[in-house]
């Protein structure tokens, strides 16, 4: 089985853990490297991320990684309250960028997304850029004009929408209830969910495998179908909770087909790259 990773997160100086050093040791890329070789992953998406001060830079670090390896795509951190500007959207692009990566919690900044100028959508639509959300379902809700101004751009929500922790596994109607924001964007078929972090929906994040996760899993593969989920590690916030390998674990896509189930682990992501053989 062909594998590619939508979630990767790689810092200069390591992410910082729950327990204030990198879970993945201090050598973070080449602990990925070492993992992507064994694991056959032949691409990654790799998440610019520096909504804490701490993490300053980490767009211009995941670039240089990008330039030397050709299995990264990187996506560019931009902040949700400030629209990017053109031009620096069209440098970023000419840096290697794949795309960006936006982070929003509450609805005050989903809305502050959904105001960013049509002149900015025309830019990411010209430049089919991938665009990666990190936005809890409040947020969500208030994105239905911004993701239909980017038809054309491949959307990828992570992390199962966010539902947020629970200790047990939700009744189906309660996860359509909790994910309606993100399934009623289902019918656009530029919007991908990510297949990641099932931890941060288990309370405790260590209650692998995670079958609190299962019925937000169900619904999401009801609504958008097994070719518009994509695998992803989450490596290396993941390893606070979960080893590597377990990341990997397909038991919450047991209503899957072999089919269906290599599609979601690599081939879907690897679709949208435009690299459906996975060169590097």
């Amino acid at each position: 089985m062909t594998i590619a990773d939508a979630h990767v997160h790689l810092f200069s100086t390591g992410f910082a853990g729950v327990a204030g050093g990198p879970p993945a040791g201090e050598d973070e890329l080449g602990a990925y490297e070492r993992l992507r070789t064994h694991h056959g992953i032949v691409r990654a998406l790799v998440i610019g991320y520096e909504a804490e001060a701490r993490y300053a830079g980490n767009s211009d670090y995941v670039l240089r990684l990008a330039a030397e390896r050709p299995w990264i795509a990187p996506l560019v951190f931009v902040r949700a309250a400030a629209s990017p500007p053109l031009q620096m959207l069209r440098e970023l692009r000419e840096s290697g960028a794949a795309g960006v990566a936006i982070y929003a919690s509450d609805e005050h900044e989903g809305r502050a997304i959904a105001e960013w100028p049509r002149t900015v959508l025309e830019e990411l639509r010209c430049q089919r850029a991938l665009i990666s959300l990190n936005v809890r379902p409040r947020a969500t809700a208030a994105l239905g004009t911004f993701v239909a101004g980017l038809d054309g751009c491949p959307i990828l929500f992570s992390h199962l929408g966010l539902p947020g922790p629970r200790q047990a596994a939700p009744t189906l109607d309660d996860a359509r209830a909790e994910l309606a924001p993100l399934l009623a964007l289902s019918r656009r078929q530029h919007v991908v969910v990510k297949f990641s972090a099932p931890y941060a929906i288990s309370d405790p994040g260590h209650a692998f495998p995670h079958l609190a996760a299962g019925p937000f899993v169900e619904v999401l593969l009801e609504a958008f179908g097994p070719k518009r989920l994509v695998w992803g590690s989450d490596f290396s916030p993941a390893l606070d909770y979960v080893s590597f390998a377990q990341t990997l674990d397909t038991r919450l896509l047991a209503h899957c087909t072999t089919p269906e189930i290599e599609a979601v682990m690599g081939a879907n992501l690897l679709r949208l790259l435009g690299d459906p053989e996975g060169h590097e």
